[in-house]
């Protein structure tokens, strides 16, 4: 995954609404004060890359979510401290380059800050975005906000977020998402996002962004990844997928399932790269895509389960995740999922940061382009050559594994600095170079 690739990628859902308020919030003002609105310098400067304890802290503030988007009481509404905030954003800026963002709790208001740079804006150039929400339980309310050097009146600046959710979840859902939040109640502790909901009983914004994720999925693709689930078992109970060994079989087999499948070529190769996932790599990986993992292929029915790659069932398991999450996002989602997956078992108890499991990372978002780009032309031969693992994973020698928080600080200092992205393009090299993807076509 070279840095001209991650370029040209599809800009991803949480890239379009940043870029969508900066947009609004420029096109809402007179031209002449455009430049006002741009500046040299980030206003968010004293802020840290991600780290294992804001990696930690954005889990469990997704986890919570999750929850509450599942089977909670929306009655209680969503809870997070300032450090969980900002932990958020610390981690948000690994999936959406160019983005940094910080969050101050006080007495009666919460304030964000995001500063917006390059690759979003031309290099040298900023948008730092500031909006003060004010403690309310009538709603979501701006108090007062500021684009560069430029105040907006608050109504302005509820137009510009209506328009961002808009671009974010679709025409005309910015209205009734916002007006889906029946408070905000802020201390110095922790902000509560309390929720209105429709007749069934269900927060309009909460659907919106679970319909959103799996719309992004693609209903065809999800209708073809639950086919190709049920091919995957029923080849594991004939015999024809093994239970141990190498799963590169399971690669070969689901693009010749593909291959063999009516529909659009490119919802058939998403959907074999979502059944992949969820069989031979993680059930959770249905927030994702909306398709469940049958209980009839879980635990010792799950022919995968035995499987390995490079003679590690970790490394199998972050190659499909990261190939399927690719499908689904088209953006640097995949590489910034695993990068703070990484930073996670920085912490205590954790395995380390590895640098062999982040190339498995690369190597599955690579794959799932090559199969992506080869089209159903080219699929009878791709799947020929995915019958040796040195095809699809490169050497791993040398990579620093399992390095702990002190570690990975002391040869690294961050993942923003220059010896950490120097290693990640020595991962890109490997990649590359890659037998299977040495050619554009097959």
């Amino acid at each position: 995954m070279t840095a001209s690739v991650r370029a040209s990628r599809a800009v991803s859902s949480p890239r379009r609404a940043l870029r969508a308020l900066c947009v609004a919030a420029l096109l809402l003002a007179p031209p002449a004060l455009v430049l006002l609105a741009v500046e040299a310098e980030p206003r968010v400067a004293d802020w840290a890359p991600a780290d294992g304890v804001a990696a930690e802290q954005a889990r469990g503030a997704a986890e919570r979510l999750r929850a509450l988007m599942d089977d909670g009481d929306v009655r209680a509404g969503w809870t997070s401290t300032e450090a969980e905030i900002n932990g958020v954003l610390a981690s948000a800026a690994r999936l959406v380059p160019g983005m940094r963002g910080r969050a101050s709790l006080e007495a009666d208001r919460m304030t964000v800050e995001a500063s917006v740079g390059t690759p979003l804006l031309p290099s040298g150039l900023w948008a730092n975005l500031r909006v003060a929400f004010a403690d309310a339980d009538d709603g979501l309310h701006v108090l007062e906000a500021r684009v560069g050097r430029l105040p907006l009146p608050p109504a302005l600046a509820e137009a510009g977020l209506r328009f961002g959710l808009d671009r974010a979840l679709g025409p005309g859902s910015g209205t009734e998402a916002m007006q889906s939040v029946a408070g905000l109640a802020v201390s110095p502790e922790a902000a509560r996002l309390t929720f209105r909901t429709d007749a069934e009983g269900r927060v309009p914004l909460l659907e919106m962004i679970r319909a959103r994720a799996r719309g992004a999925a693609g209903a065809s693709a999800r209708e073809l990844a639950a086919a190709q689930l049920a091919a995957i078992q029923a080849a594991v109970r004939s015999g024809r997928l093994p239970r141990d060994g190498s799963f590169l079989p399971y690669l070969a087999f689901v693009i010749d399932a593909a291959a063999g499948q009516p529909g659009p070529e490119r919802a058939r190769a998403r959907g074999a790269l979502y059944a992949l996932a969820l069989y031979c790599g993680d059930p959770g990986f249905e927030t994702v895509i909306g398709v469940s993992l049958p209980g009839r292929m879980l635990g010792a029915r799950n022919g995968c389960a035995g499987t390995t790659l490079a003679g590690r069932d970790d490394l199998r398991r972050h190659f499909v995740l990261s190939a399927g999450l690719d499908a689904a996002t088209s953006s640097s989602a995949a590489f910034g999922v695993g990068e703070l997956k990484e930073l996670l078992d920085t912490n205590p108890g954790g395995s380390g940061f590895s640098f062999d499991d982040m190339t498995a990372d690369v190597a599955g978002v690579r794959f799932a382009r090559t199969f992506l780009a080869a089209g159903p032309d080219g699929w009878a031969a791709l799947a020929a050559r995915v019958g040796d693992e040195g095809a699809v994973l490169p050497s791993l020698a040398g990579l620093p594994s399992g390095l702990s928080s002190d570690e990975f600080v002391a040869r690294y200092g961050s993942v923003d600095s220059d010896a950490y992205a120097a290693l990640v393009a020595e991962i890109d090299r490997r990649v590359d170079a890659l037998p299977l993807h040495a050619s554009a076509r097959f």
